[in-house]
C-alpha cells in the first residue's frame, strides 16, 4: 500500500487479482483525485498498457489473467505521483509526438499535440526544397527533442542544430535521438539563441514561451506546478517579446530566398506576430490552423 501525502489518500492494488480489476482501480483513483472524467479512461488505459506492455487487443484478450509479480507495486507508485497532480508523462516517463515514443522527465516541457501542427508543416517545405542539398535547420528550444526527432527521421538529408538555455532539455533531447538513431545530423547548444553565432539556415523554428503570466496562473496544476515556467511563460508584460527578439536575432540567419521561419503561437496572437515578422522585412507570412482550428503556427519568409 502507498499513501498520498498531498491527497491523504491511501492507494492500494494488493486486492486486485487480475489485469481487468486492476484497470477499475486505476479509474476510481483517477476520478476520486479530480482528473476531468473525460480523461480518465484515457489515462487509466495508458498506465495499464505501461505497467503490462500490452496494446488493448491484448489486454482485453488477457483482462481476466492475472497481473504479474510487482505489477500492483508499480501501479501504486504510479498513481501516488498522480495523485499529487504530477503529469501523467513524467509518472510513466515518456508522451507521444508523432507517433513517436518520447522521453519526458521533470523540467522537460511536456509534447503537445497541437505542436505536430509545426512540425509537419516544417517537414512539407522542407521536402519541397529537394534533395540536391544537405538542408539545415535551427530549431530554438528543443525542449525533449520531439520536433528535430520527427524532422530528421523524415528527411534523410537534413541536419538540425538545436539551442536551449536547459541542460534538462538538451539531456532529453539527446536520449531521443539515440533512440531513434539520428544523432548523428543533430547538433546541440547550451545557449540563449540571441548569442548564438552560426547562420545560413534554411529554415529556423520555435515552439517557444507565449502563454501570459496571468494566464499561467490559471492552469491546472500539472502545467502550472510541474512544467518548467521557462517553457511556457511568454516574455514581456503582453507575452511577445520572444517574438519580437526572434525577429531581430533569428531571421537574419535564414537563407534567402527560399529560407522560412516557423513559430508556434498561442490565442490571440496570430495577428501581432504576423506584424512583428512583417515589420522585420517578412513579406511572405501565412497563418495556418491546427486541428482544432485554431491559429496556431506563423510562417514566414522572405520573396
Amino acid at each position: 500500500m502507498s499513501f498520498d501525502s498531498n491527497s491523504g489518500m491511501a492507494i492500494s492494488f494488493a486486492e486486485c487479482r487480475t489485469i481487468r480489476q486492476a484497470r477499475d482501480q486505476v479509474a476510481k483513483v483517477l476520478k476520486e483525485i479530480g482528473i476531468e472524467r473525460v480523461e480518465v479512461r484515457r489515462e487509466a488505459d495508458l498506465i495499464i498498457e505501461h505497467v503490462t506492455g500490452m496494446d488493448a487487443v491484448a489486454r482485453e484478450l488477457k483482462a481476466d489473467e492475472p497481473l504479474e509479480p510487482g505489477a500492483c507495486e508499480e501501479l501504486e507508485t504510479i498513481l501516488t505521483k498522480r495523485s499529487g497532480r504530477e503529469p501523467l508523462q513524467y509518472c510513466l516517463g515518456y508522451g507521444w509526438f508523432m507517433g513517436m515514443r518520447v522521453v519526458v522527465q521533470p523540467g522537460v516541457f511536456i509534447p503537445r499535440t497541437d505542436t505536430e501542427t509545426l512540425c509537419e508543416l516544417t517537414i512539407k517545405r522542407l521536402a519541397a526544397m529537394g534533395n540536391l542539398k544537405e538542408l539545415r535547420v535551427l530549431e530554438i528550444g528543443v525542449g525533449s527533442g520531439c520536433i528535430a526527432v520527427a524532422m530528421l527521421r523524415e528527411i534523410p538529408h537534413l541536419h538540425v542544430v538545436g539551442v536551449d538555455v536547459s541542460q534538462d532539455a538538451l539531456d532529453a533531447t539527446r536520449l531521443n535521438a539515440r533512440t531513434y538513431e539520428v544523432s548523428s545530423r543533430l547538433t546541440l547548444s547550451k545557449c540563449d539563441f540571441r548569442e548564438f553565432t552560426l547562420s545560413g539556415f534554411d529554415a529556423i523554428i520555435s515552439n517557444p514561451p507565449y502563454i501570459p503570466r496571468a494566464v499561467f496562473e490559471t492552469l491546472e496544476p500539472e502545467v502550472r506546478q510541474f512544467e518548467p515556467g521557462v517553457a511556457l511563460i511568454g516574455w514581456g508584460e503582453d507575452g511577445l517579446d520572444f517574438y519580437r527578439q526572434f525577429a531581430k536575432f533569428a531571421l537574419p540567419k535564414l537563407v534567402p530566398p527560399l529560407g522560412f521561419a516557423a513559430v508556434e503561437v498561442g490565442d490571440g496572437q496570430s495577428e501581432p506576430v504576423m506584424q512583428i515578422m512583417r515589420s522585420a522585412g517578412m513579406n511572405k507570412i501565412e497563418c495556418v490552423n491546427d486541428v482544432n482550428g485554431l491559429p496556431r503556427v506563423i510562417v514566414a519568409g522572405i520573396a
